[in-house]
């Protein structure tokens, strides 16, 4: 696998280097993406000192940068920025911009700094993991720049790069039952199913997309903490408590429910995550991080709970489980009997074969 993987490698960075260090790069979860761009950037520059501008979505994909440069032993001079603060840098005077993780700037709403700044300079790389077709088209229309590598998650599997995975697909029905207690000022009884078509009739009813915009995400968050959901994880917990597994869900409050160590994005002290990337633990629920740019060895299950239509995303967190040497890594995404869920489901699954996808 080493000796596919260095070919891969070597493919890619003559590719990036081919078309003069400019375009979007699509380089799957475990082909050393950064290695890679790193090595291409000292071969290009035939190890002149250069700057090298970086942009990344969070901090952890920063110290993949800083690690692999160690490993490596080059240490080009760097600026690093968030895709948060990238405003400040638009001006930045650099050799090289790599904006990685980049399926992100869209959501991010930076992608018209990224394309001013793709326009300012000669050497530029857009580079993920995963891209729709529709980031993709987007991205390239509005920074002008190609695509040049495109080795995707299905190539990384046929040329066993990585291990292959399942998706399975667990149906729940809200509760149509009993009745609980709504709201938070104004207290109101009803169902999970009443309220949930509540908070539809709302959507349909608002005026305006900022108006609509925070009644989708209200829905959002109660389709994302209901008790229904939360019995149906717990469930395949309790018939799975020896296995390893990392869950993904959408806020502390709701993660407290799975009596398991819990990481949250905005947690300063990342003792927790580091436990269990060194398999001290085996059990972890993370709070919206971790999807892009973070591995962990030997994990075969990855749970899904909190649901959106963005194929990208999933596909990052089912690229966490694909770090194994022998089983197929198993993705158990769980879904509730609502046909707009169904519907962000499907979007999200587009990409991924058939095959590959059992409902349970």
């Amino acid at each position: 696998m080493d000796d596919k993987k260095n070919e891969i490698q070597k493919k890619i960075k003559k590719d990036i280097i081919k078309n003069k260090f400019r375009g979007i790069v699509l380089s799957a979860v475990r082909t050393g993406k950064t290695r890679i761009i790193l090595e291409a950037i000292k071969d290009h520059s035939k190890d002149k000192d250069v700057v090298v501008f970086i942009a990344y979505p969070n901090i952890d994909i920063k110290k993949s940068w800083e690690e692999e440069m160690d490993k490596i032993n080059y240490h080009p001079s760097v600026i690093f920025s968030t895709f948060i603060s990238l405003k400040k840098f638009e001006n930045v005077e650099a050799d090289y911009f790599i904006f990685d993780e980049s399926h992100l700037l869209p959501e991010e709403n930076i992608v018209p700094i990224v394309s001013r700044m793709c326009e300012k300079n000669k050497y530029v790389i857009l580079a993920s993991g995963t891209f729709s077709p529709e980031t993709l088209n987007n991205l390239s229309f509005s920074t002008k720049l190609d695509l040049i590598v495109n080795y995707t998650l299905n190539d990384a599997i046929e040329d066993s790069i990585i291990i292959d995975f399942k998706v399975y697909v667990h149906h729940y029905k809200l509760d149509c039952t009993k009745i609980k207690e709504f709201g938070k000022v104004k207290k109101w009884n009803s169902t999970e199913a009443k309220e949930c078509k509540r908070l539809t009739n709302r959507i349909i009813s608002s005026y305006g997309s900022q108006q609509k915009m925070f009644a989708a995400l209200a829905r959002m968050r109660f389709i994302n903490s209901c008790d229904s959901l939360i019995s149906s994880v717990k469930a395949w917990i309790n018939k799975n408590k020896d296995e390893r597994f990392l869950l993904f869900v959408g806020d502390e409050k709701i993660g407290i429910n799975y009596n398991i160590p819990m990481f949250n994005s905005k947690s300063k002290n990342n003792d927790v995550l580091i436990q269990f990337q060194k398999k001290e633990i085996n059990q972890l629920c993370l709070i919206k991080k971790g999807s892009a740019g973070i591995t962990y060895p030997n994990l075969q299950h990855i749970l899904i709970t909190a649901i959106n239509s963005n194929g990208e995303n999933l596909e990052q967190q089912i690229g966490r489980s694909l770090l194994q040497d022998t089983k197929n890594a198993e993705i158990h995404i769980f879904v509730s009997d609502q046909s707009f869920q169904l519907k962000w489901l499907n979007s999200a699954l587009s990409n991924i074969s058939k095959k590959r996808i059992t409902y349970l």
